[in-house]
């Protein structure tokens, strides 16, 4: 083969030299600002993962921020339901004084209705007994009483005494001692049945409720009291019988004369009963 030509040879030497210079020259530039070559991507990855941490610290931030107001919510319900329990609890300590001082009312007024009912018994029993004193002296041969009869009511006699029931239904207005028009004709026509016959007799006038509770405050003895003290005023009225002729006794519910389970019973057992003694007033 032929020997290259010296021109040749130098030509191929320049075209080395100048694709060496071409690749080298990058790296020359990138040392001389400072920086490698190549190494732009590296900066990218670590900004990105920079802003990543970042927006993870700020989420965390916002939820812990999110639980210590959760946290507070939570502390301030506590604290208003503690405060309603408190309430609730003294409420209920009220309650439970108000129950005992109402428990402790109830057996005051009990025993008070017991002595009262004593007492009663007591003053009847010794009215009757004044009064057998009284009436015995002018005793009339000791000759039992005519009976008598007195239309649409129970006439009964009662040992040596005669006794007619009138249902104070049909005297008063209900649970008063106010009288009614028919209670009014009622007790004329019976007075005029006793002026007839036992003018000058003694007469008790007994006052009789069932056990039904009453409104008012008001106790069965007071109304049947009430009630035996309006009969006499009825009978005293025009001068047919002087008011010392007569007394009155109140029994409230203590003598029933049937049963109070039933209407019909508590019916029967509200009277008025006018007691015909055989003892003589003058």
């Amino acid at each position: 083969m032929g020997r290259a030509l010296p021109g040749s040879r130098m030509m191929h030497q320049i075209l080395r030299f100048a694709s060496l210079f071409v690749f080298t020259l990058p790296a020359f530039v990138g040392c001389q600002e400072g920086r490698p070559f190549l190494s732009h991507q590296g900066l990218g990855g670590r900004s990105q993962t920079t802003t990543l941490q970042a927006r993870q610290l700020q989420e965390r931030e916002r939820r812990l921020g999110q639980l210590d107001q959760d946290n507070l919510d939570l502390q301030m319900r506590l604290a208003q339901d503690q405060q309603r329990t408190q309430q609730m609890a003294e409420q209920i300590r009220l309650l439970r004084q108000q129950l005992n001082e109402t428990a402790s009312l109830a057996r005051q007024w009990q025993q008070a209705k017991q002595d009262a009912d004593k007492k009663v018994d007591r003053l009847t029993a010794a009215t009757r007994a004044r009064g057998g004193a009284t009436i015995r002296a002018n005793r009339s041969g000791g000759q039992p009483l005519q009976m008598i009869t007195i239309p649409g009511l129970e006439v009964r006699r009662d040992a040596d005494v005669i006794r007619v029931a009138l249902p104070a239904d049909q005297l008063f207005h209900s649970r008063s001692s106010q009288l009614t028009p028919v209670g009014v004709e009622l007790l004329d026509r019976v007075a005029a049945v006793i002026t007839r016959n036992y003018s000058d007799h003694h007469i008790g006038i007994e006052g009789h409720t069932d056990n039904a509770p009453l409104v008012g405050g008001i106790s069965p003895h007071q109304l049947a009291a009430a009630q035996a003290q309006t009969v006499l005023k009825q009978f005293s009225s025009g001068q047919r019988f002087p008011t010392y002729q007569m007394m009155t006794v109140s029994h409230g519910a203590n003598h029933p004369r049937v049963s109070n389970a039933t209407p019909m019973g508590r019916v029967k057992n509200r009277r008025i009963e006018i007691v015909i003694y055989p003892d003589r007033s003058s």
